[in-house]
């Protein structure tokens, strides 16, 4: 997205112009939820963090409350999804697979 890529307009163009990988991330990057994440779920975290944070500006440019529940819902939510992430990877580190294996 492009809130996501804020930040990184140089890096963005010169790919463009040599036709290179795009970046993917901007300030995003220095999110503190993106740098708890490990190397590999940090795409996925500065994703939702992008759409998350798109959704609230729109709340607050077209909503009439002036209370910050949403933000406050958003991060948890965020950081619910980056315990599941790193979880999904602990399990299947352990051996654990869904379902009866079969025989």
């Amino acid at each position: 997205s492009t809130v996501q890529i804020l930040g990184a307009e140089k890096a963005l163009f010169r790919a463009l112009k040599t036709k290179h990988a795009t970046p993917k991330y901007g300030l995003i990057f220095h999110a503190s939820l993106v740098g708890q994440a490990a190397p590999k779920h940090k795409g996925k975290i500065s994703r939702s963090l992008a759409a998350k944070t798109v959704l609230a500006i729109r709340v607050d440019a077209l909503g009439d409350s002036q209370d910050n529940t949403m933000g406050l819902e958003n991060r948890a939510k965020l950081e619910a999804r980056l315990r599941n992430l790193e979880g999904k990877d602990l399990g299947r580190l352990s051996g654990s697979s869904k379902g009866k294996p079969k025989i």
